[in-house]
């Protein structure tokens, strides 16, 4: 389907907008998406919620400096920059949230209360998953029993954790 603005160029950008039982919907390039203003979901045709989502992270990056990773850091998989993150608003790929950790983790905290995802998981990998995860807790449980001098404990947690990282290694 060709764009309904230009007629030239493959449209990319779908968008519907139902008001009042009434629909409406635009088949855009990316190119004319922008130009059109058609680039946040928050400020589509004649409703805006007076934000966008591409600016709600950008600000609340703010100016603080620590957030931000050296200037020259760029993902390696998609090219994106902290700049860009923090302009737009959106990760350019999956590895973009290890190479910016350090800037998105609080945010991502703030937001959600978390970063590691706590939800179902897929049946296909459930058996490795859940051992994972135990194997995460058991060694949380470590660390605070090797502060509380409670070593016995500590050494029944290690060997607990070696034979579950063990049945990983096998399985």
């Amino acid at each position: 389907m060709l764009c309904q603005h230009c007629n030239k160029e493959p449209a990319t950008r779908h968008y519907k907008q139902v008001i009042n039982g009434e629909s409406r919907e635009a088949h855009l390039c990316a190119a004319c998406a922008s130009e059109l203003g058609y680039d946040s979901i928050f400020s589509w045709g004649p409703v805006n919620f007076g934000f966008g989502l591409d600016g709600f992270l950008s600000n609340m990056f703010g100016e603080d400096p620590s957030y931000f990773p050296e200037p020259s850091t760029t993902c390696p998989l998609c090219g994106s920059t902290s700049g860009d993150i923090s302009r737009t608003g959106r990760v350019g790929c999956a590895r973009c949230y290890t190479i910016f950790a350090n800037m998105l983790n609080p945010f991502i905290t703030r937001i959600h209360g978390n970063t590691s995802h706590t939800g179902r998981i897929p049946a296909g990998i459930g058996g490795k998953f859940r051992l994972r995860r135990r194997v995460d807790s058991l060694k949380a449980e470590l660390k605070r029993a090797v502060e509380t001098q409670e070593f016995e404990r500590a050494a029944e947690l290690r060997d607990e954790i070696k034979r579950l990282e063990g049945e990983l290694g096998n399985g």
